[in-house]
């Protein structure tokens, strides 16, 4: 090794390194260069980090396949140096890959791997990096909880000179984190942070990301025309970078901001160019929002077709990831749980359901409106589907009130807000619209909150009686309002909601038919929350027990079979022998042990290394199952020695030409690297039953026969006993 040209290699891997993110085609160009000269001098610590710094060079410009195939060579030789820290590297960028493709169970196993590693070996850098990954994992899978309790630890314990990138992009997680729980001041505070950070450093991957966070939380804001100018900005720095998954999610940031200004035109082109992106590399977990949002745009339009073609892959997929492993993982612990809260109220809301029919027999008989309420009642809590049941009393309602707007909203405790999944506007159907309940401009909320129903017959006059200032409204206002609490026993569930645009169109006595309704239509909703919490349970409980099957075939395949060649093992071998010997004996044939061993096997591995030892084994092993029939038996005992069981045959004459086959098929050379490599076989060949009865004494006078052979001559075979010896004496293809 020419050890003057080792700081050279060592300069031109820094510079790779350190610019991997700023400008990822200069360190693809040094990683090059760092590669070739540690290769010319066989270093081998430069040419794994020149592997490392290919592949992040190549992920950051989105060529995903060339990225993983170098972090795999790069995470080999760092394994052969005993390198923790490159070890833990790669395995944090194993993790990175497959968090692009959206296999998070993958990602957080190699996540965790890195982690163990870098508190095995004390390498705090690196444990808080891997932290901050685990984090994002949290993030993708929608708990931005669970993400924070990964994210701010990691945050608080980097030093002042921890890398920028890290750093910044642990603040943008946590920023993004804040997004998603609606906490926009904080989420503002800690990107902007991030970007601060990016833009003294260089970091162009990182401030391009921060850039994108912040758009959205403008959007989430209403700054719609800042909005458009971080997503511009965005653009611009993804295209100096020449990174395709930072390009689409930027797209996707545009038509969000698209679609809040109600062009949906518009953002169907953007989210075009987003989906061609996204397929083109790949990146499964931005295709999933760009579904999404086309899903909603076509629904804008009218185009309810396409929309539900969108909404189906968007969903699909959803729940394909939703039932990983990794999912399934983080909400196993909250399973047994729900089941039982879930057994439980079954029996509750069996009793209300009684409750309410005494009720109901009652109405009946001081109203004669009332005399649909038990029919009604039925109906509504017949669907356990909770779109239909928001249908079911809308079209129960109909025939008895004129309704303008409907809808029934449902909790989000984690955003403090109601949610009107499904809503009627002029009978049109509409979905997903969200109110604060600490809003003080809506019915809804206050009716929620205080757990009483709201009766408006002139909005103008009375919404003074309820809120400190007039209700907010899409489209034409609403004059008259009922608002009814929606409650299973002390358990506030949301809120139904009717509207008129003309005035004084409810009365008490309409207020009461509502409120005779809402038990049914609490039980209603809350039961189809409950029955589709249980279908995704049944779904993950499912997919683990296909899971554990799939796992038990393949531990009881690799406990029977060798795992390089797929060749039955020592312990197979045996069972197979004893039924082909017991065979054998009920049917007066014989048995054929012939006992191989490779020759001049180890000059393979030393020249050429293990690889080329392994593939050695594998091409003899195909040869010599290539030549018997599919009923005798050929397996891997250890090391290069193989013992193929000829059965069913009826002299030993049989079994000799099978060997003489063997031995002219395997004295073909194999090659590696352009060389030509000869190899021979040894074989001890014993019969059933001329030379024992068990199964044991056949395969050890194999063996000896075998040593015979070679310590003789190689490449030749024998029969154990000396009466064969003599008469077919040593078979050689050298000869």
């Amino acid at each position: 090794m020419k050890n003057n040209s080792i700081p050279s290699v060592d300069s031109a891997n820094e510079r790779a390194w350190n610019s991997s993110i700023l400008n990822p085609q200069s360190a693809l160009r040094d990683s090059g260069k760092a590669l070739a000269g540690a290769t010319a001098i066989d270093y081998l610590k430069g040419r794994a980090d020149a592997w490392l710094n290919i592949g992040w060079s190549t992920y950051y410009l989105s060529r995903l396949s060339d990225a993983y195939n170098a972090f795999l060579e790069a995470n080999r030789l760092y394994e052969e140096l005993g390198d923790p820290t490159g070890v833990c590297k790669t395995l944090n960028a194993f993790g990175v890959y497959y968090a692009s493709l959206f296999r998070l169970d993958k990602a957080l196993d190699y996540y965790n791997r890195s982690l163990e590693k870098a508190k095995a070996n004390d390498l705090k850098e690196r444990e808080l990096v891997a932290m901050g990954n685990i984090g994002e994992v949290f993030l993708d899978l929608g708990d931005p909880h669970g993400a924070l309790q990964y994210l701010v630890p990691a945050y608080d314990r980097m030093p002042d000179d921890f890398d920028a990138g890290s750093m910044a992009d642990c603040l943008r997680n946590i920023g993004q984190a804040f997004l998603e729980m609606d906490n926009l001041i904080l989420a503002a505070e800690f990107t902007r942070k991030a970007y601060e950070i990016t833009s003294a450093s260089g970091e162009l991957i990182v401030a391009t990301d921060s850039l994108a966070t912040l758009a959205s939380v403008a959007v989430a804001q209403a700054k719609y025309s800042e909005a458009f100018d971080l997503v511009a900005k965005g653009l611009s720095l993804a295209g100096k970078t020449g990174n395709l998954s930072q390009k689409a999610n930027l797209l996707i940031v545009s038509a969000s901001l698209r679609m809040a200004q109600d062009r949906p035109t518009q953002a169907l082109e953007t989210l075009a160019e987003a989906e061609r992106i996204c397929i083109e590399i790949n990146l499964k977990s931005k295709l999933l929002k760009v579904h999404e949002l086309m899903s909603r745009a076509w629904e804008s339009i009218g185009d309810y077709g396409r929309a539900l073609s969108y909404y189906k892959r968007y969903s699909e997929f959803k729940a394909e990831v939703q039932n990983e492993e990794t999912a399934y993982r983080l909400r196993s612990i909250r399973t047994q749980s729900e089941i039982e809260r879930t057994q439980a109220e079954a029996e509750i809301y069996r009793l209300r359901n009684i409750d309410l029919k005494e009720k109901t027999d009652a109405l009946e008989e001081s109203n004669a409106q009332m005399d649909s309420i038990s029919r009604i009642g039925r109906r509504i809590t017949a669907s356990l589907d909770l779109g239909m049941v928001v249908q079911t009393v809308y079209d129960c309602l109909k025939p008895f009130l004129e309704m303008d707007m409907f809808g029934i909203a449902l909790y989000e405790p984690e955003r403090r807000q109601l949610v009107y999944r499904r809503y009627y506007v002029e009978g049109e159907a509409k979905s997903n619209s969200r109110i604060d309940v600490d809003s003080d401009s809506s019915f809804a909320a206050w009716a929620f909150k205080n757990r009483k129903a709201v009766l408006i017959a002139d909005k103008e006059k009375e919404y003074r009686n309820y809120l400190s200032r007039p209700s907010t409204h899409q489209g034409a206002p609403s004059q008259s309002v009922v608002c009814m609490p929606l409650s299973i026993e002390d358990r506030a569930i949301g809120v139904m909601t009717l509207q008129n645009y003309l005035p004084h169109a409810y009365s008490p006595r309409h207020l009461a038919f509502v409120e005779a309704l809402a038990p049914y239509v609490g039980i209603a909703m809350d039961n189809a929350i409950i029955h589709a919490r249980l279908e995704d349970l049944n779904h993950v409980l499912s997919d683990e027990k296909r899971r554990l099957e799939r796992a038990t075939l393949k531990i009881s395949h690799l406990a029977n079979h060798d795992s390089l060649t797929g060749l039955p093992n020592r312990r197979l071998l045996f069972e197979l022998m004893g039924k082909a010997v017991e065979t054998a004996r009920r049917t007066g044939g014989k048995v054929g042990v012939v006992f191989m061993d490779l020759d001049d096997f180890k000059p393979i591995n030393d020249r050429f290394g293990h690889a080329a030892g392994d593939s050695a084994l594998i091409a003899m092993s195909e040869r010599v199952r290539g030549l018997v029939r599919a009923s005798d038996i050929v397996a891997r005992i250890g090391g290069d020695e193989f013992v193929t069981v000829i059965t069913n045959v009826k002299s030993r004459h049989d079994i000799e030409l099978v060997a003489q086959k063997v031995l002219e098929e395997c004295s073909v050379p194999l090659s590696f690297s352009g060389s030509s490599c000869p190899l021979g076989m040894s074989m001890g060949i014993s019969v059933f039953p001329d030379d024992g009865e068990s199964i044991d004494e056949l395969v050890n006078k194999a063996d000896s026969a075998m040593y015979r052979v070679k310590h003789q001559e190689k490449n030749a075979y024998a029969f154990s006993s000396p009466a064969t010896d003599t008469q077919a004496g040593l078979r050689s293809q050298l000869d």
